[in-house]
């Protein structure tokens, strides 16, 4: 897989949602606190304009609704600043609290028993746009507030508007506990719909990750039918390939022969001849059993060695490229369950890969090859310093056929990763944040 030069790719950074919805629910029960306050003291307007009482108490009640009209204002300005705001919160509801109180005191105290009933606004709102809790306490509250009030009349520490009738306390009493009701199934309509909501959003997460999941899985399954289809062509393709290096062998040895008397330079270089199409011919019978799937299993194997093996056979190439490679790889690592020669045949095409890219590019070039203890069993990763894998192509980079090389078949990372997974194990591909392309194989311990 092929890399433009000098492409730079920022990391992938998901933003995250949460700030902004919980702002605009903020943002939303906040308007509906204030248009329910407004609509309240509006509504105190309206009655003072029908009750039949005394000038002065209508302009009592008149200044009541105007300030709890207009108290809409710094209300709203205090919360935009999000200063305490569940403070703020507190403030309000209890100021409410108290305009009412205000208001039922200017139409008669205990003689206003009977309008009681506008103390539920409170409760019904708060329960609604803030807790179920706030909802029971600020009852408490305008209860605790209408009963210190018609008390302070009946003692004589305030003076009545108007007359109370014999029968107001009983009257009081029982708007009070009719209140208090009203107060507690607020609260419990409230919590009950905060736990729809959150029953709600779960089961909208699960369709989510239900839907993510049939995604993945969709995008495997194609996967699995892209390999499948290459399975076949390879195992065509290296069959009629192994016919040929076994023709090549029967003619090595019998050149063998004829030159029995040949300098030992002719002899040492067909040993080389010979060694080369046995390393050819392994590469080949492994291609086959990926391509076949064999049911044999992979023995228990010594992670360092395999990538010292690995970068033994790179060493001069990267040297001769002018690239240094760094090989991180503890001691204690425990044993995977894998093939030696499949892995270091991975290890090869994804150093390889790696190279191609930093061959022709200017500044530091290294590549890196680290092994480190993972939940699974070991981790092994190759990172490069080039320019990282565009965005747009980094999900299909283990698709069969893909490539961006014009000499490439697009079957390298396809191969590699079939032999991962047969291994039970998987790899991966990312960009680093400094820059440059890692890819990270997870392989189960032995």
């Amino acid at each position: 897989m092929n890399r433009p030069a000098g492409e730079t790719v920022p990391p992938v950074s998901l933003p995250s949602a949460t700030p902004a919805a919980d702002t605009g629910r903020r943002r939303r029960a906040l308007h509906q606190e204030l248009a329910v306050r407004a609509g309240v003291a509006l509504l105190m307007l309206g009655f003072n304009q029908i009750l039949t009482v005394a000038p002065a108490v209508k302009g009592f009640i008149r200044v009541a609704a105007v300030l709890g009209l207009l108290v809409n204002v710094p209300y709203y300005l205090a919360a935009r600043s999000n200063w305490r705001r569940r403070l703020q919160a507190w403030v309000r509801m209890i100021m409410d609290v108290g305009f009412i109180t205000a208001g039922l005191y200017a139409a008669g105290g205990l003689a206003a028993s009977a309008y009681l009933a506008v103390y539920a606004i409170v409760p019904v709102y708060t329960g609604i746009v803030f807790s179920s809790v706030a909802c029971v306490v600020v009852t408490v509250v305008a209860t605790l507030a209408f009963l210190a009030m018609a008390g302070a009349q009946t003692l004589g520490l305030l003076q009545f508007m108007s007359a109370p009738r014999a029968d107001m306390w009983e009257m009081a009493i029982f708007n009070l506990l009719v209140l208090n009701i009203v107060g507690v199934l607020a609260a419990m309509l409230a919590d009950a719909y905060r736990r729809s909501r959150h029953h709600l959003a779960a089961a909208y997460g699960e369709l989510e990750r239900a839907h993510e999941q049939s995604l993945r899985m969709h995008a495997q399954i194609q996967q699995a039918g892209r390999r499948y289809a290459v399975s076949e062509v390879v195992a065509g393709v290296t069959h009629e390939m192994r016919n040929v290096l076994q023709g090549v062998f029967g003619h090595l040895w019998l050149l063998r022969r004829k030159l029995a008397g040949a300098p030992a330079e002719v002899d040492e270089h067909l040993v080389q001849v010979e060694t080369a199409c046995e390393h050819v011919m392994r590469i080949i019978r492994t291609t086959l059993d990926m391509a076949r799937q064999p049911g044999d299993t992979p023995g228990p194997l010594a992670v360092d060695e395999v990538i010292a093996r690995a970068t033994e056979l790179k060493a001069y190439d990267l040297r001769r490229d002018g690239i240094d490679l760094t090989v991180d790889v503890p001691p204690d690592l425990p044993r995977i369950s894998a093939s030696a020669f499949q892995l270091q045949q991975v290890l090869l095409n994804l150093i390889t890969n790696a190279q191609d890219e930093l061959r022709a590019r200017d500044g530091r070039r290294e590549i890196v090859v680290a092994a480190a203890l993972d939940a699974l069993g070991c981790a092994i990763e190759v990172r490069d310093t080039g320019p990282g894998i565009p965005r747009a192509i980094l999900p299909r980079v283990f698709e069969p056929f893909f490539t961006t090389k014009d000499s490439a078949a697009g079957l390298g990372l396809a191969i590699s990763a079939g032999i991962v997974e047969r291994f039970g194990g998987r790899i991966t591909a990312f960009n680093r944040r400094e820059g440059g392309a890692v890819f990270r194989i997870v392989l189960p311990a032995a």
